[in-house]
């Protein structure tokens, strides 16, 4: 019914800091509640109905708290650093396109199942809705930027392609 479809859109994410009073996020497309608290480290340990409301949430977080890190290492890997650093970044550039992770990373696109596109999918979309929504990283202030490239799954994808690639590098069989 469309009570239901309307309490579905408008779920909370309740986010509670120590020693802080806790503080609601509305965050489209989640399908039910979910608990964000922080412990005492002050690491965020997410409690959600599902895996997409969790995905979704975990990249949220990711993106509040790492996204220049975030866009720094899928920009690295996928040799695009220069459209932000500038042209002395070009030679690591044209290494890393040579590389080709961005272009495997692509070609997994067609090889995930439903169920892992759809959960990169809600991933990216936490991460999108924090910038939409966030202030950008003091970094981009510095850099005179005043947004990011938006995130999509294949940045998820060459990430995690340019981790196995560095374990494999070491001589690490399982990552």
């Amino acid at each position: 019914n469309s009570a239901t479809s309307i309490s579905i859109l408008l779920a909370l994410i309740i986010w509670a800091a120590p020693a802080a009073s806790a503080a609601e996020i509305a965050l489209p497309g989640l399908t039910g509640e979910v608990k964000v608290t922080l412990d005492t480290q002050g690491v965020p340990h997410i409690l959600a109905q599902n895996d997409f409301d969790l995905a979704r949430v975990q990249g949220y977080i990711h993106a509040r708290d790492r996204f220049f890190q975030m866009d720094l290492t899928r920009r690295q890997v996928s040799g695009d650093m220069a459209e932000l650093l500038g042209p002395g970044v070009l030679g690591s550039d044209i290494q890393n396109r040579t590389i080709g992770l961005r272009r495997a990373a692509v070609r997994s696109l067609d090889v995930l199942s439903t169920r892992e596109r759809e959960l990169n999918q809600a991933y990216a979309d936490g991460v999108n809705a924090y910038l939409a929504s966030g202030p950008l990283p003091i970094e981009y202030g510095l850099l005179e930027l005043t947004q990011a490239r938006p995130w999509v799954v294949v940045d998820s994808l060459v990430i995690g392609k340019a981790i196995a690639e560095r374990a494999t590098s070491a001589g690490i069989d399982k990552v």
